[in-house]
């Protein structure tokens, strides 16, 4: 029953949010319906079916209620300090390349590892309770290999990283030997830092607090599009995500929902399944790798 509320809470919100964005001027429409029902139809249910027979990994959860509230309220700090203004300021105190990046990288490692983590064994967590790389099982292994194929499918066909790869001026040796590279800092630039946040931290307890695997995993991808809001108002992303103007804090919250919100339910669904970071952590970096690789080539080969 936990479930249904939270999946028919879920598809109201879509729909309302739909509602609010239809006559905002660029936004597309039916680009948003499509990435909903990829990533929050298709791809979910790719990642359900794949990762079938997995035995999900025992998680400690010591108090559901009062952890959630704590990791609840870091994320609308995170929110609106960090992504809000944060990563603003810090692209203007570094300007320069390869330096912003690396203070990037250490900046989100911070905020979404080492902070939330301190948070949880300040409540009594040990550090091996709450970050764990375990070795991929059979059927963990399946899930890689399908999912993998599928994403990168995904973005050959509609996205724009293949073009932008195509655009190099680098020889065709530099690009293949910069992509191991670019997936390892994918792995932990997005992997590492998000799915720590996002599932290790908020999922795992709003499960435990909901006592429901469904509810949980809703929850969470609602909170992970929502910390995207305050960027999109404070910070100018709009401009990277198809609105012709910085949005008000409920055309934001709009946005966030329909176009963010699905992305964060495939990853939820394999963390719910699993519970294995790793699978987590490599999925997340391979979806990254296209989209990021050319400007990874042009940062680290000037």
């Amino acid at each position: 029953m936990r479930g249904i509320i939270a999946v028919t809470t879920y598809l109201l919100l879509l729909g309302l949010s739909l509602a609010r964005l239809a006559p905002r001027p660029g936004f597309a429409a039916g680009e948003a319906v499509a990435a909903m029902v990829v990533f929050g139809l298709f791809f979910s249910l790719a990642a359900f079916w794949a990762t079938r027979g997995a035995t999900p990994r025992p998680v400690v959860v010591r108090s559901a209620g009062r952890e959630l509230a704590v990791i609840a309220a870091y994320l609308a700090v995170f929110a609106l300090a960090f992504l809000g203004w944060g990563l603003s300021a810090l692209r203007a105190a570094v300007p320069d390349e390869p330096a912003q990046s690396v203070a990037l990288l250490l900046a989100k490692l911070l905020a979404m590892v080492l902070v939330p983590a301190a948070l949880l064994l300040a409540m009594g967590y040990r550090f091996r309770d709450l970050l764990r790389f375990d070795r991929l099982n059979r059927a963990e292994r399946r899930a890689l290999l399908v999912m993998g194929a599928l994403l990168l499918l995904l973005q050959l066909v509609a996205g724009r990283g293949p073009k932008m790869i195509a655009a190099l001026p680098h020889p065709a040796w530099v690009i293949a030997l910069s992509a191991p590279l670019a997936l390892a800092c994918m792995c932990i630039e997005a992997g590492l830092t998000e799915g720590f946040l996002f599932r290790v931290a908020f999922q795992t307890r709003a499960t435990a607090w909901l006592r429901s695997e469904v509810a949980g995993l809703i929850a969470m991808a609602l909170l992970f599009g929502l910390a995207h809001a305050p960027g999109y108002v404070l910070r100018g992303a709009h401009a990277m995500e198809g609105l012709a103007a910085a949005p008000d804090p409920l055309t934001a919250a709009a946005y966030s929902i329909v176009v963010v919100s699905p992305i964060g339910l495939v990853f939820g669904v394999l963390w719910s399944r699993t519970r294995n970071f790793a699978l987590v952590v490599l999925l997340h970096g391979w979806t990254d790798l296209v989209p990021n690789l050319a400007d990874f080539v042009r940062v680290w080969t000037r």
